[in-house]
C-alpha cells in the first residue's frame, strides 16, 4: 500500500505521509520518536508506509506530542479512506 492516492484529480496523503516528514524534519531519530509515542518501530513503519490506519488511540498520542488536536489526524485519515473507498467502488464497478 502506499501513504498516498491519486484518483479523479482528487489526490489523499495517508497520516503516515505526514509522520515521516515530520520524522525526517525533527531532530529525533527514530529510536527515540517511537519511545516518546509508546508504540513499536514496526508500528511506525506500518503507519509510515500507509499499511496501518491511525487509530484514535494513535491520533491521540500524536496530538500530545506534536501539539496538534486529535481532529487534525483523525481527518487525515477520513480524507484518504474517502478517497480509498471511492476508487475501490469505481474498481468493482468497472470489473462488473
Amino acid at each position: 500500500m502506499s501513504n498516498t492516492i491519486t484518483y479523479n484529480d482528487k489526490m489523499a496523503f495517508h497520516p503516515g505521509y505526514y509522520l515521516e516528514e515530520l520524522l525526517e524534519e525533527s531532530e529525533l531519530t527514530q529510536e527515540d520518536f517511537v519511545k516518546r509515542l509508546g508504540i513499536t518501530e514496526e508500528d511506525l513503519r506500518l503507519l509510515v508506509s500507509g499499511e496501518q490506519s491511525l487509530s484514535i488511540e494513535m491520533a491521540s498520542k500524536l496530538s500530545r506530542m506534536l501539539g496538534t488536536s486529535v481532529e487534525y489526524w483523525l481527518n487525515l485519515q477520513h480524507a484518504f479512506d474517502t478517497i480509498t473507498a471511492e476508487f475501490a467502488s469505481d474498481q468493482e464497478l468497472i470489473s462488473d
